[in-house]
This record gives C-alpha cells, sequence and structure tokens, in this order.
C-alpha cells in the first residue's frame, strides 16, 4: 500500500549544533540507505529534500534526541497530492503532527497494540453522509472494510473478507441485541464507495503500517528497528517511530492513539466490539 512522496526537513538553532546535527543525520540516512536526498543548506538552517516512501522521520528524530536545542520541521506529500502533511520533532519526539487528505471529510484514525509491539486493531473512519460512516480495520493478521448506518432504530454494521470489493458480514444492533449474518451471496460494494474504501486504507496505511510480506528493501530497516527494541513481527505493524513517538504507553504495557472526535470514536469501539470479536471467534 505505499506511495511515493516527498519531503523537506528544515532544522533551525545554534549554527555549531546544525553542523554536528547535520553530520550525524546524514551518518543515520546513509546506512538506512532508505532513499536518496538532497542537501540545500545555508549557514542558519539545514534544508533536507527527499523522495521515497514513506515519511523520513526515524533518522531526523534520532538526531534530535542529541541535539534537543534543534527544532526540526517536516513537510511531505504524496506524489499524487493525495494526501499531504506536517510535523515538529523536538528532543527526540514528535511535538506536532497533522496530515491533510484530499477526502471530503476528514479521517481519523485509533490504534492499540500489545507490549511486545503485536497491533491488536488498528482503526480508520469519516463520516461519508449523515448516518453513514465508512473505515478500514486492521489487526496483526486480518483486515477489512466497514461501513456503518446509524439510526435511531440502532445501526447496521457491514464488513468485507479482507479487501475484497463485496459485504461479506452484517451486524444489526439494537440497544442489547444483536443479529449477525454471514451474507450469502456477498453483496458488492458499489465503485465509487470501493474508491473511497482504498484511499481511505491506503493513506492510513502508508502513515501508520509497515507489512511483513512487503519487499525485503522496503521492510529491512522496520525488521531491524523490531528487532532492537525485541518487538515481535506480525504480518500486518505498526511503524516503530508511531509505536514508540505517536502512541502512548498504557498501564499494562502496551500502546494505544485515541481519537479526539466522539462519533469516530464510538465507530472505532462498535467495530472493535464486533468485528474484532468476530474476527477472534
Amino acid at each position: 500500500m505505499s506511495r511515493r512522496i516527498t519531503a523537506t526537513i528544515t532544522v533551525e538553532g545554534d549554527e555549531a549544533s546544525l553542523a554536528s546535527y547535520r553530520r550525524r543525520v546524514n551518518e543515520l540516512l546513509d546506512a538506512e540507505r532508505e532513499a536518496p536526498y538532497r542537501e540545500l543548506h545555508d549557514a542558519t538552517r539545514l534544508e533536507y529534500r527527499i523522495s521515497g516512501d514513506g515519511v523520513p522521520y526515524p533518522a531526523f528524530v534520532t538526531a534530535s534526541s542529541e541535539f534537543p536545542e534543534l527544532t526540526v520541521a517536516v513537510r511531505w506529500q504524496h506524489a499524487a497530492g493525495a494526501a499531504s502533511g506536517r510535523a515538529t520533532i523536538r528532543s527526540g519526539r514528535l511535538a506536532e503532527e497533522a496530515t491533510e487528505t484530499a477526502a471530503a471529510s476528514a479521517a481519523g484514525c485509533e490504534l492499540r497494540a500489545d507490549q511486545d509491539g503485536t497491533l491488536v486493531i488498528g482503526v480508520v473512519c469519516r463520516r461519508r453522509r449523515q448516518g453513514e460512516w465508512i473505515g478500514y480495520a486492521v489487526t496483526a493478521n486480518q483486515h477489512a472494510f466497514f461501513r456503518v448506518e446509524r439510526s435511531d432504530g440502532g445501526e447496521v454494521l457491514e464488513a468485507s473478507d479482507g479487501a475484497a470489493g463485496e459485504w461479506a458480514e452484517r451486524w444489526r444492533i439494537a440497544a442489547d441485541r444483536v443479529d449477525y449474518t454471514e451474507l450469502e451471496p456477498r453483496a458488492p460494494i458499489d465503485e465509487r464507495m470501493a474508491g473511497e474504501l482504498d484511499r481511505l486504507a491506503n493513506d492510513f496505511a502508508d502513515e501508520w503500517l509497515w507489512f511483513a510480506d512487503g519487499a525485503a528493501a522496503e521492510t529491512a530497516i522496520e525488521r531491524q528497528r523490531y528487532g532492537a527494541y525485541g518487538l515481535k513481527v506480525n504480518a500486518a505493524n505498526v511503524r516503530t517511530l508511531k509505536l514508540k513517538t505517536a502512541m502512548r504507553e498504557t498501564a499494562t504495557g502496551g500502546f494505544a492513539l485515541a481519537m479526539t472526535d466522539p462519533e469516530a470514536s464510538a465507530i472505532a469501539a462498535l467495530v472493535a466490539r464486533h468485528w474484532l470479536q468476530t474476527a477472534r471467534d
């Protein structure tokens, strides 16, 4: 699910620190060899231009932890213009981060992972229209598109089997009553919605996930980082930097990221309660 991005990274601060930071970042970038980079520095700030797969945070975050007095600003954009974003790095952590997509409505995401990094569930969703939400749900070993219709009478949740273009399961939820059905025949997802779901899932995966079945050159760095942290590699995995800096550690030793939109959070909880439970059974 990878898409090429272009990124501009600027670093500002004390001139002597900038020179040392540059040496350290270049050392890390050359070791990772993830993407070629250009240097457009002047006496008062560093500026890097990078094109590659995924936002090139790791080297700059690592170096930032060694030079906490410097401020690192990142701006990136997908080559096709599907999404863009920005981030500020201070003292080795993402201090601010924002992503903008071309979708009509903003999407929110929620993730939970165990102490060993295993992805319990990740959900990204957005309101499609009044009373209708669409999204993508993924665990360490399973994933699905979903749609939720909400009304005064309750909710209807439909989910695909993997990334197939058909609804395979349906839950009708009214108060404490839940009617579950495996659809036979399966119901096709209309072409327009299928395109929206695919873009939503791709944007989410580009930013948050890496997959064990990806090309060796694309996964080597993440495998190395997972090994260094003692994390478990599964079919789907949270990017190391996101796990360590964007998600908070929980009381049980795991990691979590919660949605800020209460309605989107309710949709994520609905999916976790019903689809995740069925996926485990």
